[in-house]
């Protein structure tokens, strides 16, 4: 299992301790981030979720690379979009268009959100 949980740990704190301070963009990204984070934050941590997992299932070999403030891995079918600032995931089929569960199934909002765990959770 390759450790995406690192590669995106280290991109995640890149992110908030040397691009946030230094781009206003950054900066409104990150505030918008963790305002979604405080709303939604009890129900994404019903989902909590292995990112090495998720990643090892659904994007597999995948290196990751970052988008803003977001961490996407690219499988052939699936995308795996994940918030450095937030610590949330979500799986998206390419094919479809659409977020999935972790069954590879399209669900709502609430299914199809999920909590990273952190390292000691995992």
């Amino acid at each position: 299992m390759a450790d995406s949980k690192g590669n995106y740990s280290d991109s995640s704190s890149n992110y908030i301790n040397k691009t946030v301070p230094n781009s206003e963009e950054a900066k409104h990204n990150f505030n918008v981030s963790k305002k979604k984070e405080e709303k939604y934050n009890a129900e994404w941590s019903k989902n909590k979720v292995n990112i090495n997992e998720v990643v090892d299932k659904f994007a597999p070999n995948s290196e990751g690379h970052v988008e803003g403030y977001k961490y996407v891995f690219e499988g052939e079918r699936y995308q795996i979009i994940a918030d450095m600032v937030a610590g949330s995931l979500r799986i998206k089929d390419k094919k479809t268009n659409q977020h999935v569960k972790l069954d590879g199934k399209p669900g709502s909002r609430s299914e199809t959100h999920f909590k990273i765990k952190k390292r000691g959770e995992m």
